[in-house]
């Protein structure tokens, strides 16, 4: 009896504490404005876009054993027993950096802090602005009280407060100084793909954070990964003063690590020997000389292995030996070897351009229809598309493990993949045949570019015009999205000259008056890759052509007798200069005033040109339109000068 009571008052003791805590849920409710806010610190659009859990994902587990030479390190058992303070992780490329965040994140760090975390990849996910909004959707997700920090700026700046980093960092630092927040770790791996503008912010901003006079701190701690790279580790060394323990450098463990490599090498011959059915005097001869090779990465062994599977080698010690001899020696040499296995070389140059350029991870799909543009299409039948899952299998084919497929999005392997491709100095002499520098981002940007606005042309005729009150969620072709999105990015990055085919076809895009210009322009304008002002406004083609920064649309459009270079926009009077002057366009600029237009043009405000370059911080061309004798006292319709905005600016 006196079990059953005791069982009994268990279970009465667990519905209490389940009770309890069902009060607290509703406790803390949050309000239609706080859950709006929270939703837009997601920064994602539909269930589609990827989330900050989901590159973390698709981050490989470490194999156990490994990661020691980490957790045994007393800078990290030092940092643990800290009550604040950062901690930087320094390791040569293809070493398991990322592999380790994960870890430590899932399973390591201390469940009595609140871990939060964001994975930098270069051009997808490497801006602060996207670190911020993941810490603090992770935070306030975890305790959502603590959102009343984010109201004031939300109530300010509505869905716009996600785009200003100072404010985001604002908030980040009252949350840390709030007692209820408690111990925090905040993770960022890959602090080397962080763009380098953010970079120098972030330092500056973790430099006033654990200044060693700062006494605001509750228990609030930074976890960053990163290469060695010299202009980012001499960064965190003037914090040590007051973290003597800041470091951990990886690149100086390498024994160690290779050690731990050697787990991994033993794990997958195992592996090995079972799908190959291998005795094991020759599981042991390839695991023998496999740990011979010198200057072994994770990355290697990931590589190394999956030629080895696909490999048929005789399964003698001699066959063993012929086979380690053909194996690559390096990352690099594993990569040559790889893309120049594939038989259709343009096909392949083709996917590559495209994922080194584009501005974010394309889907099977999109993939699918933009290898399948080119200056010949004509029409939507002319596409020749594989079903999904045949063109994945082509995919794997033609690129082999240079490309993955994540949750059906296409990306490069490793950020390495990346480097391989781009050029350097060292290699610019190589011959076109080779792989690697074989690539630059001009001529990645020249792909995308014509396949965008090819599309475009082929597809927006056939694209019904949306009724806003019915229409809200129409179902839109599978790579309009993207075209109607970055088209413009990839043109001005391309360096298109005004004799290329590509510049009649973007000519034709920025009319106002054809079928389709609504339909792209209205993506465009609610994308992240969107221009000061609307362009869905604009009433001409040379406004739109100045505002998205088209050279070579500009001078085809100022060659024609018909065009009035200082025409002024019927909604807010704005003339081309002042789109380009807002947007930072100098080239156009260059181009406009070579026209003799009025560099002191006043819109329906009384803004000049000047007034918004100013405004936005664009010096070189506040710089020249000051060659031009402009009025620097003009003031608008509300006294302020272009001065009083650069002062705004900052």
């Amino acid at each position: 009896m006196h079990d059953i009571l005791s069982v009994a008052e268990n279970q009465l003791h667990v519905a209490e504490q389940s009770l309890q805590v069902q009060k607290e849920i509703a406790k803390r409710m949050l309000s239609k404005d706080e859950g709006t806010c929270l939703q837009l610190l997601r920064l994602t659009k539909d269930e589609k876009d990827e989330t900050y859990e989901w590159y973390k994902n698709r981050v490989e587990d470490r194999v156990e054993g490994t990661c020691q030479w980490f957790l045994q390190h007393d800078n990290f058992k030092n940092w643990l027993r800290q009550d604040s303070g950062p901690l930087l992780v320094s390791a040569d490329p293809g070493c398991g950096k990322s592999v380790l965040a994960k870890y430590l994140i899932d399973v390591e760090l201390p469940r009595s802090s609140t871990t939060c975390y964001f994975f930098f990849k270069d051009q997808d996910q490497n801006t602060l602005k996207q670190a911020f909004c993941a810490l603090l959707h992770q935070l306030f997700t975890e305790k959502p009280s603590l959102i009343r920090h984010a109201m004031p700026d939300y109530s300010n700046n509505g869905p716009d407060f996600v785009k200003i980093t100072t404010s985001l960092w604002k908030i980040l630092g009252n949350v840390a100084q709030d007692p209820e927040t408690g111990p925090v770790i905040f993770v960022l791996d890959a602090l080397d793909e962080c763009n380098e503008s953010d970079f120098r912010d972030l330092i500056r901003m973790l430099k006033q954070l654990f200044h060693k006079d700062q006494r605001q701190l509750n228990e609030t701690k930074f976890l960053v990964t990163s290469r060695p790279y010299e202009h980012i580790v001499s960064e965190f060394r003037e914090l040590v003063d007051a973290f003597p323990h800041i470091h951990i450098p990886g690149e100086e463990s390498s024994e160690t690590i290779s050690q731990e490599v050697n787990l991994v090498i033993e794990s997958r011959v195992e592996k090995l020997a079972k799908e190959k059915n291998l005795k094991a005097e020759i599981k042991d001869h390839l695991k023998q000389r496999l740990l011979e090779i010198p200057h072994r990465t994770y990355l290697w062994v990931y590589l190394v292995f999956d030629f080895l599977k696909s490999e048929v080698f005789k399964k003698t010690r001699k066959g063993i030996d012929s086979t380690i001899d053909t194996l690559p020696e390096s990352v690099n040499q594993a990569y040559e070897g790889i893309l120049s296995r594939s038989k259709d070389q343009g096909i392949v140059r083709k996917v590559l351009s495209i994922i080194l350029v584009a501005k974010r991870p394309l889907t099977l799909a999109e993939m699918n229809v933009a290898l399948n543009v080119d200056a010949s299409t004509r029409s939507l039948e002319d596409l020749d598309l594989e079903a999904e899952d045949d063109f994945e299998k082509s995919l794997r084919n033609w690129c082999g493990l240079f490309v993955s497929i994540y949750h059906h999005k296409v990306y490069f392997l490793h950020q390495t993949a990346r480097e391989f491709l781009l050029p350097k100095l060292a290699l610019s002499s190589m011959p076109p045949s080779r792989w690697n520098g074989s690539i630059t981002p001009q001529q990645g940007h020249l792909v995308l570019a014509e396949i965008c606005v090819v599309y475009l042309e082929v597809v927006l005729p056939h694209v019904p015009e949306a009724n806003p009150e019915t229409d809200s969620n129409i179902d839109y072709p599978v790579f309009l999205d993207y075209s109607a999105t970055y088209w413009p990015g990839h043109f001005r990055e391309g360096d298109i000259g005004q004799d290329a085919i590509d510049a009649s076809l973007a000519l034709r895009l920025c009319d106002p008056d054809i079928k389709g210009f609504s339909i792209w322009t209205k993506i465009y304008d609610q994308g992240p890759g969107y221009s000061m002002g609307h362009v869905g406004h604009m009433d001409r083609g040379l406004n739109v052509a100045s505002i998205l920064g088209l050279e070579a649309v500009v001078k085809l459009l100022l060659a024609r007798s018909d065009i009035d270079a200082d025409s002024k926009n019927t909604v807010n009077g704005w003339t081309p200069l002042s789109f380009a002057a807002q947007n930072g366009h100098l080239a156009v600029i260059k181009l406009l005033l070579a026209r003799d237009v009025d560099p002191d043009s006043k819109d329906k405000e009384e803004r000049t040109p000047l007034s918004h370059a100013a405004e936005w911080g664009h010096e070189a061309i506040v710089k020249l339109l000051l060659t031009r004798e402009v009025d620097l006292d003009s003031q608008d319709t509300i006294g302020r000068t272009p001065l009083s905005f650069a002062a705004e600016g900052g």
